[in-house]
């Protein structure tokens, strides 16, 4: 027998029964391969998360004796059917913040007072104190893409955050705007 199917055994003997040192001799020798492999696909912090994930699974089928392949190809597959879930994520969650920030801008847009843009509407007071009143790294990403014309991507860069963390910034800058003009709004038409 080869020494490799005789550790590999050995290794998944002592999973079953929960043994922790066999986890982590297994993580040692692993870990920089399968982080290396997933950085081919996602951000390294996704990837981070991703193989540490699969080392939490792998402790969980181990105990249960489910792994029934090489624990190399095993945990090669694992990192890589994880990274297209990722992917996958990423993709719908883009489609909704991107949907999410169009119906707030439409939501705002008047043809009939001119109104182009929530952001962009230098007139109105009440927009121009709404936007003063956001939190500071919330505000710089909203004059970064509304008012300097950024992307996502390029506003991730310049201020050293993932493109999601701008997303969602934007996605609650406007969201915050629009409730604060709404409470504006409503106020003035009580007093009148």
């Amino acid at each position: 027998m080869d020494t490799n199917e005789i550790n590999e055994a050995t290794i998944k003997e002592a999973l079953k029964r929960g043994d922790r040192e066999a986890l982590g001799q297994l993580f040692r020798l692993y870990y920089p391969r399968l982080l290396g492999y997933a950085c081919k696909f996602v951000t390294k912090e996704a990837a981070e998360d991703i193989v540490q994930d699969v080392f939490i699974q792998l402790q969980h089928k181990g105990a249960a004796g489910d792994i029934r392949q090489s624990l190399p190809g095993y945990l090669f597959r694992s990192v890589h059917n994880s990274c297209v879930d990722h992917l996958r994520h990423e993709m719908v969650h883009r489609r909704y913040v991107d949907a999410a920030l169009s119906l707030e801008e439409a939501a705002w847009y008047d043809p009939e007072k001119g109104r182009q843009s929530l952001v962009l509407t230098a007139g109105d007071d009440e927009v121009q104190q709404a936007i003063g009143q956001l939190p500071p790294k919330c505000r710089a990403i909203l004059e970064l893409r509304y008012k300097d014309g950024l992307r996502t991507k390029e506003i991730s860069g310049i201020m050293g955050i993932s493109a999601r963390t701008v997303e969602t910034q934007l996605y609650k800058a406007m969201k915050q705007l629009r409730s604060s003009i709404k409470k504006v709004k409503i106020l003035l038409w009580s007093l009148y």
